[in-house]
């Protein structure tokens, strides 16, 4: 049996798109006992007023997620929520079942419902706060969310704070957006406030303030990771500059070192042809000499010069030629012996 208090109360709720609805809806839940909660769970399928219905149901979903009982919330939600799907603020409530999802929170479908009661109710400041919170909640479990949504967001929030200062929940979702856009020292400062305005006297305080100090702890946690990944980038970048130049400096050292190499090969090729000229004349001239001398003595004549171009050719082989010492033995014996027969026939 409901108690007058609380059918007056049910009865006196605003309309959905008041930014009073969600606080006289948790104010309400609070001072339910079990008895007046089976009672309230009867108007629910009043088909006479709907609006109360759907109150009702509303009040009693806000207890069991305060008291984080999601059994009973997702039993209650599997059986009413059915009857009310032409109402807008059902999304909120589907949103909420979303996080209980089996296999995890649902984030993806939470912002998708959050966004649609948002957009039908845009001047309800806690769903702005709602919608900011399962966006963040998007972003801090690593999916990827466009800076232009969270900024959004973010200035939703802070108009939010602006129209009601004291609302603990706003400042700590501005805290889990400001730190998603990096801006770490901001968020640290939103969540300290939030504490500071929590009204320790509410059921639930101890609860709400753990998880302010845990949201503080992952944004610390974000902006020192955001720092040692900063640092790794900029060390990578010198790395990455110091390999260039050394690799630079290796390549020009090779470059100067194949041109010099070439130069020298250049220089020696020349020299050689030079030479090879100079013996060509020498030989032609001998050749011309001898021609004009006895047969004994022009004999004598191209064998010594035979034996020089012989010990010559040598000599080169032996400087410039990658061949064994002793494969030279031959060639030296060959040209003495026709220098000797030259000098001493």
């Amino acid at each position: 049996m409901l108690s007058t208090d609380i059918t007056g109360a049910l009865d006196a709720m605003p309309p959905h798109a008041s930014s009073e609805y969600h606080a006289r809806a948790g104010a309400l839940c609070d001072r339910l006992t079990e008895e007046e909660m089976t009672a309230l769970e009867a108007l629910i399928t009043d088909p006479g007023d709907r609006k109360r219905g759907f109150d009702a149901l509303y009040v009693l979903l806000a207890r069991h997620r305060r008291a984080l009982d999601s059994d009973r919330f997702r039993r209650l939600y599997e059986r009413y929520a059915g009857h009310f799907d032409d109402m807008p603020m059902r999304a909120v409530l589907d949103s909420d079942m979303a996080m209980l999802h089996p296999g995890g929170p649902d984030l993806p479908s939470s912002v998708e419902f959050a966004s649609r009661a948002l957009d039908a109710y845009p001047n309800n400041q806690p769903l702005v706060a709602h919608h900011a919170r399962t966006l963040a909640e998007l972003g801090w479990s690593g999916a990827e969310v466009p800076e232009a949504d969270l900024t959004q967001a973010l200035a939703r929030v802070e108009r939010s704070i602006e129209a009601d200062p004291e609302r603990a929940r706003f400042r700590a979702v501005k805290g889990q957006l400001c730190a998603l856009l990096g801006r770490y020292e901001e968020a640290e400062a939103a969540i300290q406030r939030a504490m500071e305005l929590e009204d320790s006297s509410l059921n639930g305080y101890a609860i709400r303030v753990i998880e302010y100090q845990r949201l503080r702890a992952d944004v610390r946690l974000r902006a020192e990771t955001g720092r040692i990944r900063q640092s790794l980038h900029e060390t990578t970048r010198r790395l990455e500059q110091e390999m260039d130049r050394r690799l630079t400096t290796v390549a020009e050292a090779i470059r100067r070192r194949e041109e010099g190499e070439l130069a020298k090969l250049r220089s020696e090729s020349l020299g050689t042809l030079g030479l090879l000229a100079a013996v060509i004349a020498f030989i032609v001239t001998s050749v011309q000499v001898a021609d004009k001398m006895p047969l004994s003595d022009a004999l004598r004549l191209l064998a010594g010069i035979a034996g020089v171009l012989t010990l010559v050719f040598t000599v080169f082989a032996g400087v410039y030629a990658a061949v064994r010492s002793w494969w030279l033995a031959a060639p030296v014996l060959l040209g003495g012996a026709l220098f000797a027969y030259a000098s001493f026939g």
